[in-house]
Parts: structure tokens; C-alpha cells; sequence
């Protein structure tokens, strides 16, 4: 702990909240550290809200910069007991009251912990509280503040209740004991602040107990009071116009200087400012925050084994999997002479692992992991076949932590675990989405619900939701607020743009601010953003302790109460905490739902233990792109890299899946690596011993592990050393660098290396230690991306079955994949009433549609359907409507089913599509009120029409209402809302006839099209997205899709000015542009003029004909149709045909010509007016 060396004049803020208080403070760590130093302040304090959460950030924040952190919290305490639920509360009663806790020592820091955990899972109400025994029981260690205005001794002052403010007083110095207990003043420069500290001095002097000055900081500066209080209002849901709860009297609320503080009370109560000194040199709190300091849960052996120590427990298990995976894996491909090494290797890296981790102390680690892992498989739950590099460890492969040989593929357990370094071994899971809840189960069911917690995370205020939080708290329009917000630039490679950041590379939104309410917008988003905004629960982390956690760190409960830490993930492992991640991963799922289809529909059982890793057929499906819905490889970057490389085997995927990343990108390494790869250059080494260790990515420095390698075969260093050399070379650091080199080199001359190629190997290493990536994680990924290649190139229905029902959820995928699978041949067939299942499913060239991807369709409702079908299929809407259990559909799901053409295979015959499904839609109140009548039947037990052979006959004759047939663009509207995407139906079928009129060609239908040919296309926009060039400039990326196919688009930022407004999803249009294209690339076109397809039969018809309604004409009526056609002029020839009750009458003159438009079009038609083009 460092040493405090006050001046006369310091002062210390004991009473802070930062941004951890959600919504109650603007305080962000890094400005705050600065401005204490600004102040030359020697400690600080963190007293939010009724939680810890920021206790460790704070902790290193504040020690990193030599300020001295007091660990805190403003505790929320009950009048009564923590365990009372009544809002009641007695007169001129409070329900809670506010204590600043902080804590002396490590003692007190445990009961910080304690308390605050039991706030949360003993007393939430509304708030997270504790009462006056749980104080009393764990108060050592502590220092409590009154807490100023919001604390039960003000609150009795302010109404006068001296005896009652006396009484608590003295009360809480009898808790945390003498010198321990301050009276806090605060002076804000309110009326009530004065009379508060007349008081609290009067009590003082009354009673002996201490004061002591504290500002309650919630901002940083004066300037961000305003945007404090917008804050306030983002927290309670209201406008700044609106009165609120939590606002501050003044401005004052922000972290003053020792000297404002010293202005303020040392003229008359210089002592209060003392004792802040005083309270920071009792506040001495060291924590154990290293490698060190790791706290593992203990695994419990079992009673019936006759290991004597948990040593000798894992040795066993290790040698019982070693032995497994001989006679499995190891001595069939040694068999078939495809076993890398021999197997006394295997042996030798086995007892060298072991003997590392037990001298670290991590068999119990590694015993955790194993036994939840074997709950898992023996419950049938996939898991992963390895993550991160503990994919390296032999130790792991023997206990079947992970799937990967880590010997077959020169993975190295130093990367995982290095003995020169103490540090947790960190190994995360994957799981079957459907079992990852049932793993945590059962890891909480052996070593105690209390013991085992989910992990806490915070969500920011980012810069496009920063702006939308101000412009609702500054009640500004909608529509204007959403204009400045789309400004900000989508995150780039996952990290957001900032404000500032947008502010630099975006003019309109600099030229934005020239307004004086978007400039107040932008200036307040500004100081709020990066702020924590909320907390929710880690999608995968998962913390176990060897004891209540609430003993070691503090917990507490989600919305959804689960136990939750308090501390984010990063916090956790610095404290030494196990950390693990339990992760959901839907490809397992995909995976493991294909098998299982296979295996039950078409009688196919796959061991991937015989399957090659260079099958033909995947790696072709690879080379030519088609790599949607696989693993790690579905992004159109990675797809266009594909075709471009062309793979050959899981190393190659392996390779991809570590260069795809914007350092290897940027750094030119993919060019590098493809032309080597392809042999369009020749692969060079800068020594020939080099070879051995990177000829499998032909010469380019790709994986982490190769540094390691180098290091140890060109300069004699331990792979332990190694890891620590690639890790200085990842940070930079010029001390560590220069010796890392002078040893690299040395060792290398040692090994006959010339001085001059040493130092340019290890320039090579340390210019590439950044880009370098886990080769570990990279081999199990590509093992996952191979499985799901495999199946999509040798079952491609059964895999798209199973991609589509875990997708159905996402019509935008689901229309994705559709299209990929009937480019491989296969069909899509719509939903069936009578054939359809809960999920799509496969048959030998055809996936049907399943039922819950139509939008509307529920669990119960699809069960209901399913059960019915089993009395036989059905015979008609009455029919379905009459046997699905009562309130099973209502009429929005028969809407779905019937718009979705469930019920086309009812149709009958001769009839359209669009009259069917019009006059079905017609029909549902009829066979609602139907069923409806046949369920009342039966169950007063009439027959009705249940007891007649001729039942089926009788509910198929119903008739349904005569209508008009739907259109070919209301039938595609209704089927688009009812599964996500155009199925039967496309809205481009309504204008067949006008395309071929034009010549436009299905995208399909172009055959040998060339980089730089002119093409018209017509199409459907989808995916249009909105991005910008390094220069500021928006351009637009979508796709354009018909009928047979679809192409990339791209618009540039001159074109996109002219035509922006044209590009939306579902518009129709006419796009004339320039192939792009390389070789074995998709199609990329380059649009330079777009018109909306509405406008292409108008634009194009030589004539137009207007029938005029049946009506009496006036002067006015005439007047306003020759002001409609006069608005624009063009080559189009116009007659006027007007009905009367003996003859037509037929107006045409040549001097009236217009240009033809859908809105012309429109403007006609409200005239009542019936249109016709000649084309």
C-alpha cells in the first residue's frame, strides 16, 4: 500500500459515486483518475449505490496512478428488518435510510462483500438492502459516514427530532465503535445545507462523535451537471421538462479541488477537512490482486475410490482416458500408417504435462472440467471438440476435454500452460445450446448453489444510443433524433465509432451542429457516452468458489434472480477467482440434429474418426464459396478468400480461419499466404531450418505457436521461455523487446545462426507477434467447420433441414438459405398442413417447411395440429378448423397458415392460387364459429357431425365465400408477412411481360458474363446497409434478386447522392451498372442508374389510355384532369374514353403528351379514373 504524505491544506472525497451507480453518476474511471491528479489528491473513494460492481476497476485504476483507493458503498438500510416486504412505513419514517460504509482493511472488505451480497439476496426491495443487525454482526473493519441528507441522522435533524438523531447517532458509533462513526457536512450552497450543518456541529458537540466534509460527487466538473440530470431523466423514463425524483438541488454535486473544499469549511470547521486525512491513513486495504492469488474450488473424490490424494485420483483418470484414446484413435491410424509421431511421444508429452500440473497445484482444475464434461456426454449432450488453447494439452485430449490431438497437429501445451509463469489455466466449453443450462445444473448441484454464480456485465452508452437517450430526455422529435443517430457510422470490425470519431470523418454530422439543439444534443451525448448504463447477465461465464461466494466477492441477482456476481469478468480473475465459460453454440446443435435425422430417416450412421480430412467433396464446396450456414466461414470476405485459395485440407481451413482477422488483412499476410499457396510465388525461407516449422503455411508466420517453435529450435530457448517472448513481443515493450533480442540472438549464434539472420528471424517474429493467432483454437474451429462442410456437401438436405429449424426464428436467414439450397438442386417445399413437422424436414432432394417459422404459429399450436393429424390427414378448413383442441388457433394463426399456402394442397382443381387462398382467408370466421359449434356438440354430448360415416365427405362440402382473387402483389404481400420472404409467390411475377418487353434477362440467364460488361438487371433490394469510406463518404451494399438468382450491389458515393433514396429492402428495381469481378469471385455489380420497376411500364408505353368513371361531369372535374396530365410532358400519346348511358366517347389529340410515371398513375386513379399503358 502506498504511503500517504499529506499537506496542510489536502483533502480526500470519501462520499463518490461513479458510473457504476447505473444512471446516477457521470464519473467515468479514466477522466476521474486524471483529474485527482490534476489535484494532486493522494486517495479517493468509491461509494456507489448500493453495490460493488466497480470496486476492482477502481482498486487498480486508482493504484495504477499512485492514488490510494478506499473501497466503499452507500448502503441502503432498513428501518426495519432487511427480511420485511411492506411499502408501509411508520410516521415521519423513512423506508430506508443511507450509510457510507468503507473499508480499513481486509476484514472490513470481506464484510463490505458479505453486506452487500446479502443486500441483494436477502433484502432486495425495490432496493438492495440490509437492516442494523447484519451491520452489527459485520461491522469490523468499517468506517460508516452519516451519508449527509439521504442518512437517517439528517433526516431526523431536518424535522427537528433532535433526541431521535441523538439516538441513531449514538447507536451507530455503538455498531462500528468509537472513531469509527463521522457525522458528514456537505455544503452544495442550498438554505438546507446551512441549517444541515448547524445541526449535525450542534450534534456533534452533543454527543462526541466526529464530523467530517464530503462533496457526494455524481459528476466530474460543474459543466456536467446538466448532463447529470439528463441522466437522471434516461434513468426514470422522463423528459427535462418533467419533475423527477433523484434531481440535484444546484450544480454543486461535482469533484471539488482541497482547495473549493478548504473555502468552504476551513475558516470554521477546519477539523472536518482533517479528518478525511485521518479516515484515508486508516484505510489501508491491500488486495491480492496477481497471478498468485488463485482460489480453486476443491474437487470432491470419490468415497468408493482407493486413491489416497486428489494427485493420484487425476494420474488415474489420465491414464484410463490415455489408454481410451489408444485403442479408439491412436493405434487404428497408426494402423494405417497416418499417426504423425510414435507413441512413445505421446507418453513422454503425457507424464511432462502432468508433472507441470501437479507442481502448479491444478489436478483438481482439470478434474472439475473433466467431470461436468462427462456429465455431459453421458447425458447425450454434444460438446465441443475444443476452445483457446487448451486444445494444446495432451492432459486434456486423455480426459476428453478436448477432441483435438494435440500431438497429430503440433499444438503446444506451453501456449495453454506455461511452467514459467504462474497463471489460471483457462478452458472454455462449448455446448449444445439445448444442454449448456442442464451442465450448470448439475456443476451447481455438486459444489453448492451458493458456490456456483453466473457472471455480472455492463451494457455503455455507445454513441448511436447515447444520442437517442439525450434526444428522449430533451423531448426532441423523433424523426430528428434518428437523423443525427444514422449519422454515426456502424461499428468497424466490432468496435464502435465514437462521437468524437464521427464528428472527424462525418461532414454532414459536423455540419449538423451548426444547429443550436443539435449541437446542446451532441455536446451532452457526449459526456454521457461510455457511461454504464445497465447491468445484464454473461452470455457464458460462469464462476465457481470453493466456499459461499458471498465470503469471497459479492454477489448479486439478476432481473431474471439468478445469482450473479458483482464483479464483470475480468474483475473475478484478477481477485483469483475460477472463472470458466460455458458456451451455447448452435453449430453443436446443428450438427448433432443432422446426425440424428440421418440416422433415424435415412438409415445413415457417420463416425468422424473414419471420415478423411481432405474429402474431395467438402474441400470443393470450400473452394467454390458455397460456405453458407458453415462454421466461421458464412461472411462474404471469407467466402471470396475461399475461392481465391481454393483448400485442400483442415490446415488450410485452419490457416483462414487464423488470417481472416483486420491485422493479417491490412498487413497484405492473405495476399501473401494465397499467391504462396496457389504457387504464384515461390515460398523462401531466411535459413533452411525454418522449413520444418513453417511449410504447412508456406513460409508466412501464422499461428502464435510457430514464434514459440522458432524461438526453441533456432535459440535454444524452453518453450516456457518462448511464450514469455512471444508475450513481451505482443506488448511492445521496448526494454522487454531489447532483451528478448539480445538473448534471441545470442542463442542463435550459439546454433551456428549468423548474427545478421538472427536479427532479421527475430524482426520477422516480433513484426508478426501481433498478427500471430492461437493455433489451437484455430485447428478445433476448422475441425467444426470441416464437420458442417462435410454434411452440407454430402447431405445438403438433411443439413439445411437442420440449419433452417434453428433458424426459423430469422426469416432474413431463413430466405438466405432457401435460396443457397435450391441453388444446389434441392427444393423448398411450402408449409403443409398434412405434411409439414415442428421443424423443417429433410427428404432425398427436398426440405420441407416447418411450421413454427410461419410467423403467428406457437408451440401449443403446432402441437395441437400434430396430434389431430393422427385421426388422418385433413380434408378441408372446416375440417382443421373443427378437429384442433379449442383455443389451440385462433384466427391470426389460421391468417398465417393459410397466407403461408398451408393449405394449397387442399386446392382444388383448376384453381388459382390467389383465389384459393382469398377465399380460404374469406372462410375463417365462418369455420371458427363452425368448429366452434362442433366442439359445444360434443361436448354435451351430441353426435352431430362426428357421428356419421360421412363426416369427412360433409365437412369437405362446406362452402367457402365467393370473392374476388387476391392479386399477384397482395398474394406476395401476405405470404411475405406471414413466413419472412417471398416462397410461392414472387412480387417480379406481375412483370414478366413488361421485363421481356424491355429485354431484361433473369440474373441467371446471363451467361459468360466478364469483369467490366454493362448489364440492365431487374430485382428485388435486400440487405441494403449504409456504410462509409475511410474518406467520410456513405456509399451502400445490398443484394439484387430474382426469380433464379441474386448478385452483390454496389454503390458508390456519387450514385448513391442521385439514387440513395431508391435503395430500400422489398423496393422493385430497374439497376443498369458494371461487372466486378475476379477470378472465382461472386459477381459484384457496380450500380450507375437505378429507376423503381413501378415506373418502367409507364416510362416505356408509347400511349396511354384513361377511361373516366361513370358519373356526372363538372367544369372542375376536367379542369383538374388536364392540370394532372399537363404537370409533365414527354412522347406519350393519351386518350380519354368517356362512358354514357348510349355511346363511348373517345378524346385523343396529339398536341397532349405526357411522360409516363407511376405517380401520374396514381393521380388518375384517386380521380377515379381507369389507367392502361400501351407499350
Amino acid at each position: 500500500m502506498n504511503s500517504l504524505t499529506f499537506k496542510s491544506r489536502d483533502f480526500v472525497h470519501l462520499h463518490l459515486h461513479t458510473d457504476y451507480s447505473l444512471l446516477q453518476s457521470t464519473i467515468q474511471l479514466k477522466p476521474l483518475v486524471k483529474r485527482l491528479g490534476e489535484f494532486e489528491m493522494q486517495a479517493c473513494a468509491i461509494t456507489d449505490y448500493g453495490n460493488m460492481y466497480g470496486a476492482v476497476s477502481f482498486y487498480n485504476s486508482m493504484r495504477s496512478a499512485g492514488i490510494r483507493p478506499i473501497l466503499g458503498y452507500e448502503a441502503f438500510v432498513a428501518g426495519g428488518s432487511r427480511f420485511d416486504r411492506s411499502s408501509a412505513v411508520q410516521s415521519g419514517e423513512k423506508p430506508y435510510y443511507n450509510l457510507v460504509l468503507l473499508a480499513k482493511n481486509l476484514t472490513g472488505y470481506h464484510n463490505l462483500v458479505h453486506l452487500s451480497s446479502k443486500a441483494f439476496t436477502e433484502g432486495f426491495h425495490h432496493k438492495a438492502r440490509i437492516d442494523l443487525d447484519i451491520l452489527a454482526a459485520h461491522s469490523e473493519g468499517l468506517i460508516a459516514l452519516s451519508a449527509g441528507f439521504d442518512g437517517a441522522v439528517a433526516h431526523y435533524l431536518k424535522n427537528s427530532n433532535t433526541e431521535k438523531a441523538l439516538e441513531t447517532a449514538k447507536e451507530l458509533e455503538s455498531i462500528f465503535g468509537s472513531g469509527n462513526f463521522y457525522l458528514e457536512i456537505s455544503d452544495h450552497g442550498t438554505e438546507a445545507d446551512a441549517n444541515s450543518i448547524r445541526a449535525t456541529v450542534d450534534l456533534s458537540n452533543a454527543s462526541g462523535i466526529p464530523i467530517v466534509a464530503a462533496n457526494d460527487g455524481h459528476y466530474l466538473t460543474e459543466a456536467d451537471s446538466r448532463a447529470h440530470e439528463v441522466m437522471l431523466c434516461i434513468g426514470e423514463g422522463r423528459t427535462l421538462s418533467e419533475n423527477g425524483q433523484g434531481v440535484l438541488p444546484t450544480s454543486k454535486y461535482y469533484v471539488r479541488s482541497a482547495e473549493e473544499m478548504w473555502q468552504l469549511f476551513g475558516g470554521e470547521l477546519p477539523v472536518s477537512l482533517a479528518n478525511t486525512l485521518k479516515i484515508a491513513e486508516m484505510c489501508e486495504l491491500d488486495l491480492q490482486i496477481d497471478d498468485d492469488n488463485l482460489i480453486l474450488p476443491n474437487y470432491p473424490i470419490p468415497v468408493d475410490s482407493k486413491c489416497e490424494n486428489l494427485s493420484a485420483y487425476f494420474e488415474e483418470k489420465v491414464a484410463e482416458g490415455f489408454e481410451e484414446r489408444k485403442q479408439t484413435v491412436l493405434l487404428p491410424m497408426q494402423s494405417l500408417s497416418n499417426l504423425k509421431y510414435d507413441l512413445t511421444a505421446y507418453q513422454d508429452r503425457l507424464d511432462s504435462e502432468i508433472g507441470i500440473i501437479k507442481k502448479m497445484g491444478y489436478e483438481g482444475y482439470f478434474l472439475i472440467v473433466w467431470d461436468f464434461i462427462k456429465y455431459a456426454v453421458q447425458k447425450d449432450i454434444p460438446v465441443g471438440p475444443g476452445r483457446g488453447s487448451a486444445a494444446g494439452s495432451l492432459v486434456a485430449y486423455c480426459l476428453g476435454i478436448t477432441g483435438i490431438d494435440p500431438i497429430q497437429y503440433d499444438l503446444l501445451f506451453e501456449r495453454f500452460l506455461n511452467p514459467e509463469r504462474v497463471s489460471m489455466p483457462d478452458i472454455d466449453i462449448d455446448f449444445c445450446i439445448r444442454g449448456r443450462g442442464d451442465v450448470i445444473n448439475h456443476v451447481t448441484e455438486v459444489y453448492g448453489r451458493d458456490s456456483v454464480c453466473q457472471i455480472i456485465t455492463f451494457g455503455t452508452m455507445a454513441s448511436r444510443a447515447a444520442i437517442k437517450d439525450v434526444g428522449r430526455a430533451l423531448n426532441m422529435p423523433y424523426g430528428d433524433v434518428e437523423r443525427i443517430a444514422k449519422l454515426i457510422p456502424p461499428p468497424i470490425r466490432g468496435r464502435n465509432v465514437s462521437i468524437s470519431q464521427a464528428l472527424e470523418t462525418v461532414p454532414e454530422l459536423k455540419a449538423a451542429t451548426k444547429e443550436p439543439k443539435v449541437k446542446d444534443l451532441i455536446d451532452l451525448a457526449l459526456r454521457l457516452e461510455g457511461c454504464s448504463r445497465h447491468s445484464s447477465v454473461h452470455a457464458a461465464g460462469v464462476v465457481i468458489s470453493p466456499k459461499p461466494l458471498h465470503e469471497l466477492v459479492p454477489v448479486a441477482m439478476s432481473s431474471k434472480n439468478e445469482l450473479t456476481s458483482q464483479y464483470s469478468m475480468n474483475d473475478l480473475e484478477k481477485v483469483g477467482m475460477l472463472k470458466m465459460d460455458f458456451l451455447a453454440l448452435t453449430t453443436l446443435t446443428v450438427i448433432n440434429d443432422c446426425l440424428a435425422s440421418l440416422r433415424e430417416k435415412g438409415g445413415v450412421e457417420i463416425d468422424w474418426s473414419q471420415i478423411s480430412l481432405n474429402d474431395e467433396k467438402t474441400m470443393e464446396l470450400f473452394g467454390d464459396g458455397r460456405t453458407d450456414a458453415i462454421f466461421q466461414f458464412e461472411s462474404s470476405g471469407m467466402q471470396e478468400i475461399c475461392r481465391r485459395l481454393k483448400p485442400k485440407e483442415l490446415e488450410d481451413l485452419s490457416a483462414l480461419n487464423a488470417l481472416y482477422r483486420p491485422g493479417p488483412i491490412d498487413g497484405g499476410m492473405i495476399e501473401d499466404f494465397i499467391q504462396r499457396h496457389r504457387g504464384d510465388k515461390p515460398v523462401r525461407y531466411l535459413i533452411p531450418e525454418m522449413k520444418d516449422i513453417l511449410s504447412n503455411t508456406y513460409g508466412v508466420l501464422v499461428y502464435q505457436e510457430q514464434i514459440m517453435q522458432l524461438a526453441q529450435k533456432l535459440a535454444g530457448y524452453s518453450l516456457g521461455e518462448a511464450d514469455m517472448m512471444r508475450r513481451a513481443m505482443g506488448k511492445k515493450k521496448r526494454e522487454d523487446m531489447a532483451k528478448e533480442e539480445i538473448k534471441f540472438v545470442d542463442g542463435a549464434i550459439a546454433n551456428n545462426i549468423k548474427r545478421d539472420k538472427a536479427e532479421a528471424i527475430f524482426k520477422l517474429m516480433a513484426q508478426f507477434a501481433d498478427y500471430g493467432f492461437n493455433r489451437s483454437h484455430s485447428i478445433a474451429y476448422a475441425y467444426l467447420a470441416f464437420q458442417t462442410g462435410y454434411l452440407k456437401a454430402h447431405y445438403p438436405s438433411y443439413f439445411f433441414a437442420s440449419v433452417l429449424s434453428h433458424e426459423s426464428d430469422d426469416s432474413a436467414k431463413v430466405y438466405k438459405y432457401s435460396s443457397e439450397l435450391r441453388s444446389m438442386g434441392l427444393s423448398l417445399l411450402p408449409p403443409d398442413i398434412n405434411e409439414s413437422d415442428d421443424n423443417f424436414t429433410p427428404s432425398h432432394d427436398s426440405v420441407r417447411f416447418g411450421l413454427n417459422a410461419i410467423k403467428g404459429i406457437g408451440t401449443a399450436t403446432i402441437t395441437a395440429i400434430v396430434e389431430a393429424r393422427k385421426t388422418g390427414k385433413f380434408t378441408s378448413l372446416f375440417d382443421f378448423a373443427s378437429r384442433i383442441d379449442q383455443g389451440a388457433i385462433g384466427k391470426r394463426g389460421l391468417e398465417s397458415l393459410i397466407t403461408a399456402g398451408a393449405f394449397d394442397s387442399l386446392m382444388l382443381p383448376d384453381t388459382a392460387a390467389n383465389l384459393w387462398r382469398a377465399r380460404l382467408f374469406a372462410g375463417i370466421d365462418d369455420a371458427l364459429s363452425y368448429s366452434q359449434k362442433a366442439w359445444n356438440d360434443k361436448l354435451s354430448g351430441q353426435h352431430g357431425l362426428f357421428g356419421g360415416n360421412d363426416s369427412q365427405e360433409s365437412l369437405a362440402d362446406v362452402s367457402l365465400p365467393d370473392v374476388a382473387a387476391w392479386s399477384q402483389s397482395e398474394l406476395s404481400r401476405q405470404e411475405k408477412a406471414a413466413i419472412g420472404f417471398y416462397l410461392s409467390a414472387h412480387p417480379l411475377d406481375e412483370y414478366v411481360g413488361i421485363l421481356s418487353g424491355l429485354k431484361i434477362l433473369n440474373i441467371a440467364d446471363h451467361e459468360d458474363i466478364k469483369s467490366g460488361d454493362i448489364l440492365t438487371l431487374a430485382g428485388i433490394v435486400s440487405g441494403a446497409q449504409i456504410k462509409y469510406s475511410k474518406k467520410g463518404n456513405r456509399f451502400c451494399v445490398f443484394r439484387l434478386e430474382d426469380r433464379s438468382s441474386g448478385v452483390k450491389g454496389l454503390m458508390w458515393a456519387e450514385a448513391f447522392g442521385k439514387y440513395g433514396d431508391l435503395i430500400k429492402n422489398d423496393a422493385l428495381l430497374i439497376v443498369e451498372g458494371r461487372v466486378e469481378s475476379a477470378d472465382g469471385n461472386e459477381i459484384t455489380f457496380i450500380a450507375s442508374e437505378i429507376r423503381s420497376l413501378l415506373d418502367a411500364e409507364p416510362r416505356n408505353a408509347k400511349g396511354l389510355s384513361i377511361i373516366l368513371p361513370k358519373q356526372e361531369f363538372h367544369d372542375d372535374y376536367f379542369y383538374d384532369l388536364f392540370s394532372i396530365l399537363s404537370r409533365t410532358h414527354g412522347m406519350c400519346e393519351v386518350s380519354i374514353n368517356i362512358p354514357t348511358d348510349h355511346v363511348d366517347v373517345r378524346l385523343q389529340t396529339s398536341a397532349l403528351r405526357v411522360q409516363g410515371s407511376s405517380a401520374l398513375e396514381n393521380d388518375l386513379k384517386q380521380k377515379g379514373c381507369s389507367v392502361s399503358w400501351i407499350l
